[in-house]
């Protein structure tokens, strides 16, 4: 008999009757490795550690309460400095340190992220792809971003990044307008 991981499908042997030719299942090294780490309560950042792009998760204030190591490397910060940012705290979007700061200016109502962010959290609808723009202060970012909602939280996915070339116009898409 055939004894296969019921998880990953990798062949883990024989046993007997070895003339049976019927599959029976277990678990292998890896996947009991991987799964016992989440069955004992994997730490979220370490859940997004095992994304291969930037990934935040948002709670529905728009705080980070977690980021992966490619999200940290990215913006030049730990995990742990981003912890309880806004997101544009966070991404150091120039209209964060205006009066009022991120989320409650002018800018942020045409703001392709976090309308992105706001709409997921308020429909449980993914945004997938979406085009969007970061000015920070020395430098227009543009980006590619996808969101989804994990519970009460936001899953902020940055698919692409790139340098926008500064004679380029904004192109906001607002995902959805969000009182």
């Amino acid at each position: 008999m055939r004894l296969v991981c019921s998880y990953c499908r990798k062949s883990l042997g024989e046993k007997e009757p070895k003339s049976n030719d019927k599959i029976t299942h277990g678990m292998c090294v890896d996947c009991f490795a991987y799964y016992d780490r989440q069955w004992s309560g994997q730490k979220l950042s370490e859940y997004l550690d095992t994304f291969d792009v930037p990934v935040v998760a948002v709670n529905p204030d728009g705080r980070l309460i977690a980021a992966n190591r490619r999200m940290a490397k990215l913006l030049g910060k730990t995990p742990r400095e981003m912890f309880g940012l806004l997101g544009g705290e966070a991404m150091e979007c120039q209209y964060a340190r205006l009066p009022g700061g991120c989320g409650r200016t002018s800018h942020c109502y045409a703001c392709t992220v976090r309308q992105t962010v706001m709409a997921t959290m308020q429909s449980g609808e993914p945004g997938v792809r979406v085009p969007a723009y970061l000015n920070q202060e020395d430098q227009r970012l543009r980006l590619l971003i996808s969101t989804y909602r994990e519970g009460d939280c936001v899953r902020l996915v940055v698919e692409e990044i790139s340098v926008a070339d500064a004679a380029q116009p904004a192109e906001w898409r607002p995902a959805a307008s969000v009182p």
